[in-house]
């Protein structure tokens, strides 16, 4: 009783720090001996382990009545079954409130593990700095960059690929004697200029639609960008390279548009997850994730562990406060300190002719395992034009194009995030005299994951899901509960 008072003290706390859910969705997950469990087969379990041991009917509050009549009706949960994850639905007549206490109720008498937090905002962090270039044209830059090897003319302002030694690095990839993989890149943000030249052939395409991705706001396939920051993320993750147009990406891959993001730069952590689990579930090697919040998620801490076991990694922004995280924590970028394959990029210097530092802007703790160029980097833009941000949201996508470029090598999961941190520079200087800032180096990474071996290629699964995706029968579930072990 008292650890079921404390979690619902901790849940009240969480709505009070949260705000109210502004989808009224309650994220849940259930799991016995790591196995994940169906939340709508709870109260079959419930009344089932009452009538084994005393024959008396369960009485029921208001509260408990309405989240088994919430649970008892088609549509109302969604299975995020790559992560383990479940989404109650705005329309059930619970609230979050209690659905938590019904479920703690659940844990004390199944012996169940029960994570259940509502809904809550995340968003896209206050850029450091914006410049928009004219439609059609790419300001003054002009030529192509003959050190980067490109022909796109925007690239001859690129020095971040300079930095990061983006021509070196391809140059190896080209060299190597075995065959590259067909990688997807999911860029979990506010969407793309579906028809931006600089874009329109490197999105990846549903096998089932045809479509470039999905729309977890208004759940639909219309990935349209509304304030430009996805996009912008996009082109530098990875925009057509030497097609004599715009500029130049950092990978030639394939991009998976997942929006979750509204044009207020706000999006629901629930639409998070579902683009997350969309990305796993479809097969993409990495995504890249720049946003975030101060609120911690249980949930989205294992999901994101559950992406990392299959082999995914995630690639997120520190956020661009200038804060320490390990005393104000974000996320998910802190969630990297648990999670050993996730990436926690901060923002670093872009002008290749003065020595690199660290950005003013760019939060730093020890939760940040490596630095990329943040500052002033230009990039594809709304109506078919391209702009100059800053912001740790622009470093992210250059380490998650670099983690999809040892992907296309045949490396998976730790074995990326490995090769980027063991190859990094030494660490730049800071007010915290941490060790691991060091710059992104793509030429060695590359050349750290040649000398890895490869992982067999990722299978796409279908995110279509029903009730019974790795969940577990309520029989078999009850048998271990009773102490009657089914195996």
């Amino acid at each position: 009783m008292v650890a079921m008072f404390l979690e619902s003290l901790l849940f009240f706390l969480y709505l009070l720090s949260s705000g109210e859910s502004t989808t009224n969705h309650t994220l849940v997950m259930i799991s016995h001996r790591g196995v994940p469990l169906d939340v709508r087969h709870v109260p079959k379990m419930m009344a089932q382990a009452v009538a084994a041991t005393d024959g008396r009917t369960r009485f029921l509050s208001e509260g408990d009545s309405r989240c088994e009549r919430c649970l008892a009706q088609d549509g109302l949960v969604r299975d995020l079954s790559a992560l383990g994850v479940q989404i109650v639905d705005s329309k059930c007549e619970a609230s979050p409130r209690q659905m938590k206490d019904y479920l703690l109720k659940a844990k004390g008498m199944l012996g169940i593990e029960v994570d259940c937090e509502p809904d809550f905002d995340v968003s896209i962090a206050p850029l450091a700095g914006r410049s928009t270039v004219a439609e059609g044209q790419v300001a003054r830059c002009t030529g192509g960059n003959p050190l980067l090897g490109t022909n796109d003319p925007g690239s001859s302002c690129q020095g971040n690929l300079e930095i990061i030694r983006f021509r070196g690095a391809q140059e190896a990839v080209r060299s190597v004697s075995r065959g590259l993989r067909n990688v997807v890149l999911a860029i979990v943000d506010s969407g793309v200029d579906v028809s931006h030249p600089d874009l329109i052939n490197q999105f990846w395409k549903n096998p089932d639609d045809g479509s470039i991705g999905f729309n977890f706001l208004d759940d639909n396939t219309n990935v349209t960008d509304e304030n430009g920051h996805g996009t912008h993320c996009a082109g530098i993750a990875g925009a057509q390279t030497n097609n004599s147009l715009g500029i130049a990406g950092v990978a030639d891959v394939k991009l998976m548009i997942l929006k979750f993001v509204g044009s207020d730069r706000t999006g629901p952590l629930s639409g998070a997850l579902k683009a997350l689990d969309y990305a796993v579930g479809m097969g993409a090697a990495v995504s890249s994730h720049s946003y975030g919040g101060n609120v911690p998620s249980r949930i989205f801490e294992n999901a994101i562990r559950n992406a990392a076991n299959a082999g995914h990694i995630v690639v997120a922004a520190s956020g661009n406060e200038g804060m320490n995280l390990d005393e104000t924590p974000t996320y998910p970028c802190s969630y990297s300190r648990s999670i050993p394959s996730m990436l926690c990029v901060g923002a670093s210097s872009s002008t290749p002719t003065s020595p690199v530092s660290l950005a003013s802007f760019s939060n730093i703790g020890s939760v940040v395992n490596i630095v990329a160029p943040g500052v002033n980097i230009l990039s594809t833009y709304l109506s078919g034009s391209y702009a100059f941000l800053s912001g740790t949201s622009m470093a992210t996508p250059q380490v998650a194009g670099v983690a999809a470029v040892l992907a296309t090598l045949g490396l998976a999961g730790q074995s990326i995030t490995d090769s980027i941190t063991r190859s990094r520079t030494a660490s730049l200087e800071n007010p915290l005299s941490l060790q691991n800032l060091g710059e992104l180096d793509a030429l060695n990474a590359v050349n750290e994951g040649l000398d890895q071996p490869t992982s067999p290629p990722r299978q796409p699964s279908s995110t279509r899901l029903s009730s019974s995706v790795c969940l577990w029968s309520v029989g078999l579930l009850f048998a271990i509960i009773t102490g009657h072990s089914a195996f």
